[in-house]
């Protein structure tokens, strides 16, 4: 670090290293360097007061703020899971598993804006997780959530493949593998990281784990997860695709009912008969991907959402660390001697120097993505989690309750009982009792609406979609359909 003056004071805006004690907070985290040997000087806390614009602050809050209607949405979904039937909410634990951890994850940027927490220990030094509660809650809920969230992704995708291409049921045993690995991976990491690694205000309002260690005890972690989970879901979704594949360029399925088996073509009548039975064959195996694939999109766009923004997201913070370590070696130390020598001639003004500190930080435009990015995963998720059933089912729910209760009381007449006319009790409606329009059938019976299951529900989903056996029904419906058009084109 370079200065016009060989005093044993530093020049403006820099501060003597001296006249601070060497124990509390980050103490890595000072930005210092020897001008004599008598003499350090440092850059007042924090640092990327002075790397940034001015507007880098206004953009960090704002992107923050984002992560406040993003816990909304969540606390809804996981509201509606508790309150909503099964069938209105499409509850299942592995979307629970992913709410909570994203919960977790909002959390970490939400409290910083409560807080309003004092990110230096003293001038030059940097808190961290033992020297600020608020920096150890960030950053354990940074941590946490992150990791928790890419581990619930990682399960979803791992139970889509089992249940597509392996056609294994759903037992409680996966239930309970799923909690312990979903819950206890994220904190055994947690444990890890934090009293090896630590974490410090190094950039924004909440803390960051610091770069000794992090590699191996989280962030490696967290990019291996995220990868092995895209894995994961292009093989089951590439699985699909083969099998319609197969059946579309009449390739035999072992153990299947015969459909698009080869048979002779010594006549002209087997080998019509072999064409037909080839046709519904490939209808068939299209009809039974495209289910499939209709059903898993949704889990398919939020298992990619959120593996990507976690790979993004780890890649900013990989190079903000590369950056720094990039800044201390011997060849960078003209750079850095420049924007400090700028700064001193300036009066501290750093908006004239910025262009020389681009060696001790990454564009502010990818930073202040990469939190958006972290903001606005929340919305996104439940964008896709949310469905028009679970709407319907609060409009039913708080619409039952207010006829309940009426306008004067329970009943709308201030009683508690039911309401008499001439003397009789009234006769309350029952839910399994046909109404004269059902019976001449103009109106379909509560009793006979199908349960068919949508997306968002991993194990119902997939209960009625099975690639491997070829269901008679299916069969059946194929061969129907070829008689029409037979005797369509017939005519």
């Amino acid at each position: 670090m370079a200065t016009t003056n060989l005093t044993l004071t530093c020049p403006q805006p820099f501060l003597t290293a001296s006249a601070y004690p060497s124990t509390g907070g980050y103490l890595a985290g000072r930005f210092c360097g020897p001008v004599t040997p008598e003499l350090s000087c440092c850059l007042p806390c924090p640092l990327e007061r002075w790397v940034y614009s001015d507007a880098f602050t206004y953009k960090t809050h704002v992107a923050y703020w984002f992560n406040v209607p993003a816990l909304i949405c969540q606390v809804f979904l996981l509201v509606s899971f508790v309150v909503l039937p099964e069938d209105k909410s499409g509850k299942h634990y592995l979307s629970v598993g992913l709410c909570v951890a994203l919960v977790l994850l909002e959390l970490s940027f939400i409290v910083p804006l409560g807080s309003k927490p004092d990110q230096c220990y003293n001038d030059i030094t940097p808190r961290d997780m033992y020297s600020s509660l608020s920096c150890a809650w960030t950053g354990a809920l940074l941590e946490a959530g992150s990791m928790a969230g890419v581990t619930w992704i990682l399960l979803r995708s791992l139970w889509t493949h089992v249940r597509v291409c392996w056609d294994v049921r759903h037992t409680p045993l996966w239930f309970w593998l799923a909690q312990a690995f979903g819950w206890g991976l994220p904190a055994l990491f947690l444990a890890i990281s934090l009293p090896i690694t630590g974490v410090s205000y190094r950039l924004g309002g909440n803390c960051l784990p610091n770069p000794h260690g992090a590699f191996v005890t989280w962030f490696g972690w967290l990019l291996a997860f995220a990868c092995l989970a895209a894995v994961i879901q292009f093989i089951t979704t590439g699985f699909c695709l083969f099998i319609y594949a197969r059946n579309l360029l009449g390739f035999s399925t072992p153990g299947s009912s015969g459909i698009a088996a080869s048979t002779s073509s010594s006549t002209p009548a087997v080998a019509s008969t072999d064409s037909k039975a080839g046709d519904i064959g490939k209808r068939l195996a299209w009809r039974r991907v495209s289910k499939v694939m209709l059903m898993q999109w949704r889990s398919i766009v939020l298992s990619l959402l959120v593996i990507l923004e976690s790979v993004y997201f780890g890649t900013v913070y990989a190079a903000q660390v590369n950056s720094a370590k990039e800044a201390a070696k011997p060849e960078h130390t003209a750079q850095t001697e420049a924007w400090s020598l700028c700064l001193i001639l300036n009066g501290g003004d750093k908006n004239q120097c910025l262009p020389l500190a681009q060696q001790l930080r990454l564009e502010e435009s990818v930073v202040i993505a990469s939190l958006f990015m972290a903001s606005l995963i929340g919305l996104f998720t439940f964008a896709l989690m949310v469905r028009w059933s679970m709407l319907v089912g609060w409009y039913e729910l708080l619409s039952r309750r207010r006829r309940s209760r009426g306008p004067h009381g329970v009943n709308g007449n201030g009683d508690r009982g039911p309401v008499k006319h001439r003397g009789r009790p009234a006769k309350r409606l029952s839910l399994g009792r046909k109404l004269p329009s059902e019976k001449a059938g103009i109106l379909p019976s509560p009793e006979m609406d199908m349960d068919i299951p949508e997306a968002g529900d991993v194990t119902r989903r997939h209960e009625t979609t099975t690639l491997f056996d070829d269901s008679d029904g299916d069969v059946d419906d194929e061969k129907r359909r070829g008689r029409r058009r037979d005797g369509a084109d017939a005519v």
